[in-house]
């Protein structure tokens, strides 16, 4: 697949000039990113465009590294333009997170699927709705946990980042007339719907508050966890490797519900300085809160 790669602020400026001058207004898009997989946070490193004609990979690192890059990934996704995408919301979380950016005018294949009752995949979509069988190679799980911070990227990862926009074009197609067909009052409502798709259902929530039967705990082990999840963080961003390489969050419930780090830590564990001062500004949060509770009321 013959593509344009795009790394520099001036050339990503001259592609969306070129876009403009065209009457580009509607693209295929769509992301690849690191969450915490081979070093620390979460990135938005590439993005895949496609204009019915022509292939772009846009180097979102490198565009990142200078203050016009960022602001021109900016004007590009809260611009006009429509882009085509299929389940928005991860991708809109990262670029929300990382560069405080609100993703406008997407276009949720997935939105408009669900809304004529299919919960599947893109590739499931696409063979429901293109007749395109998948390759059932399980090329596509290696190169979702492949490392997209890597420079330069390599040539089939490339390959399977920009095969992920090449039939949104069409699928948008088949989806809007199938609408049509089958229930034209329908499509009011995902047109509504779309509107809202890369928004935020809920308020973006901390680590801790993520960790499974979180609302089950109580007060004193959510405190705990929240602090021993800091020191994990602060010890992992430094050391610029993901979290789970410092422990494992399992073990930061256990140390939460024991009050103490030091009878779950794994052997030789290096970080006890760290885990202490956590377990101690815990302790000092759990006396304010207990302090405030048992203030007479005026």
């Amino acid at each position: 697949m013959i593509y344009t790669l795009v790394e520099k602020p001036e050339d990503f400026k001259s592609l969306l000039e070129h876009f403009k001058d065209n009457n580009i207004t509607s693209l295929s898009m769509d992301f690849e990113e690191e969450s915490n997989l081979h070093v620390y946070g979460e990135h938005l490193c590439t993005i895949q465009l496609f204009d019915k004609e022509n292939y772009y990979l846009i180097d979102a690192l490198s565009l990142q590294k200078t203050e016009e890059g960022k602001a021109l990934l900016k004007i590009f996704l809260e611009g006009d333009e429509e882009k085509i995408m299929f389940d928005c919301s991860s991708d809109a979380a990262i670029v929300r997170k990382v560069l405080g950016i609100h993703m406008k005018n997407v276009y949720d294949l997935r939105v408009a699927a669900k809304a004529l009752g299919f919960a599947g995949n893109l590739t499931g979509l696409i063979e429901r709705n293109l007749h395109i069988p998948s390759d059932g190679s399980g090329s596509k799980h290696k190169f979702q946990r492949a490392n997209w911070m890597r420079r330069p990227i390599p040539e089939a990862q490339i390959q399977y980042a920009l095969d992920d926009v090449k039939y949104l074009y069409d699928l948008k197609a088949s989806l809007e007339e199938e609408l049509t067909t089958k229930n034209p009052q329908m499509k009011a409502q995902v047109r509504n719907e779309m509107k809202k798709c890369a928004q935020p259902k809920h308020k973006d929530k901390p680590g801790w508050e993520k960790i499974c039967n979180y609302k089950m705990l109580s007060m004193k082990e959510k405190v705990y966890i929240k602090y021993f999840f800091i020191a994990r963080d602060e010890i992992a961003r430094k050391q610029n490797v993901p979290a789970a390489n410092i422990l494992d969050k399992r073990l930061i419930v256990e140390m939460a519900k024991q009050g103490d780090w030091q009878s779950v830590a794994p052997e030789n564990f290096k970080y006890t300085r760290e885990f202490e001062n956590a377990k101690k500004e815990a302790q000092e949060r759990l006396q304010e809160l207990n302090t405030t509770q048992t203030q007479p009321k005026h």
